[in-house]
């Protein structure tokens, strides 16, 4: 890192002490010899204190670095978009099985006329619908809506990658009709299951 190499610059050139410039820009004394010595960055507050100190810019003093932190800056986004790619798989993983329980529960309250099946199998299918937004979400966040983005995305594509990549998508439902449209759904399946169970 240079930023430490140009503040220890700076401040020599000033004849200005470490605690001197510390007093100045309101942190302690061990925290400019941090700095000075790699073992810690500044923030951006502290930069515009010791570039207004020592009348330079932010842009002069982190010249030297700007590789190192676009480099950092790629480190994090990859781990983000990791961690993220992680949490949508579970999602969908979640919503799936929660909603085949919530038809299997939902056949069997019909069938034996039990209502306090049957509101469990809402509260189960509500959950299902929460991880569905979750789900949502993190579409509209990435901007992924179709099919092809979706699996790009899954499978670790890059943001740029998958624009790259774009088709022309179809204006999609509201995700107020997709919450209707997936009731209906289920209410048609657990009836059939419940025609299923009667037919056996």
């Amino acid at each position: 890192m240079e930023v430490g190499k140009v503040i220890r610059s700076l401040r020599t050139e000033a004849g200005m002490s470490q605690e001197g410039l510390a007093d100045k820009v309101y942190v302690s004394r061990q925290t400019i010899s941090n700095w000075e010595n790699d073992k810690s960055y500044p923030d951006v507050q502290s930069l515009a204190l010791i570039a207004g100190v020592f009348g330079t810019s932010i842009d002069a003093l982190v010249k030297g670095d700007l590789p190192m932190i676009d480099a950092r800056i790629e480190e994090e986004d990859a781990r983000v978009a990791e961690e993220e790619v992680r949490a949508f798989k579970r999602n969908t993983v979640m919503a799936s099985v929660l909603s085949i329980v919530s038809l299997v529960v939902a056949g069997v309250a019909f069938d034996h006329a039990n209502w306090l099946a049957l509101g469990m199998c809402l509260i189960v299918y509500a959950v299902a619908l929460y991880f569905t937004f979750l789900i949502e979400g993190t579409k509209k966040k990435y901007d992924a809506q179709t099919y092809r983005e979706i699996r790009a995305f899954m499978d670790g594509a890059s943001l740029d990658e998958i624009r790259g990549r774009r088709v022309q998508r179809p204006l999609g439902a509201s995700v107020m009709g997709k919450v209707l449209a997936g009731m209906c759904v289920g209410a048609a399946v657990g009836l059939l299951m419940v025609w299923l169970v009667r037919l056996f």
